[in-house]
């Protein structure tokens, strides 16, 4: 049977992707996912399990941005994880940081990676500024909306 946990990655990889259903059979058990009917900006999504026996239907409702959300301070902002999934740092084990603390950064700069059931999805910055932290250490598993940086917004 599927577990909970990877069917949060594959809906959060649908909202993500676009993908509006999906149909997924694994040793006995029929996953459907249908998010039609269901307004985008509402960004929930409905997941529909079958099996011989059992019938659940689970709802997720997002409540944050996932680009970045405001501290304290108005000029300083996080970028959060779009996704659960494994952090990585560098694009390679031997190759530097996507970025370091003090870089200034762009918003289309890729930050990070995360590695979610095999796929490796860039993360984009989404803002403008100097990087003050990394939240996560390389390998470190995330969740969705989790807080990765720290950065003073220009």
């Amino acid at each position: 049977m599927i577990n909970v946990r990877e069917l949060q990655e594959v809906v959060s990889l649908m909202n993500e992707s676009g993908i509006q259903k999906l149909h997924i059979e694994h040793e006995g058990t029929k996953v459907v996912i249908d998010k039609a009917g269901i307004p985008l900006e509402d960004t929930a999504a409905v997941t529909e399990v079958k099996t011989e026996e059992v019938k659940a239907v689970a709802t997720e409702q997002v409540s944050q941005d996932s680009t970045s959300v405001s501290s304290a301070e108005n000029n300083k902002k996080q970028i959060l994880s779009p996704m659960v999934g494994t952090f990585y740092a560098k694009p390679e084990a031997d190759a530097d940081p996507f970025i370091q603390v003090g870089q200034a950064i762009e918003r289309e700069d890729v930050v990070c990676v995360i590695e979610a059931m095999k796929l490796f999805n860039e993360v984009d910055a989404g803002i403008e500024g100097e990087v003050l932290e990394i939240l996560v250490k390389d390998g470190d598993v995330v969740e969705f909306g989790q807080p990765l940086f720290t950065v003073k917004s220009y």
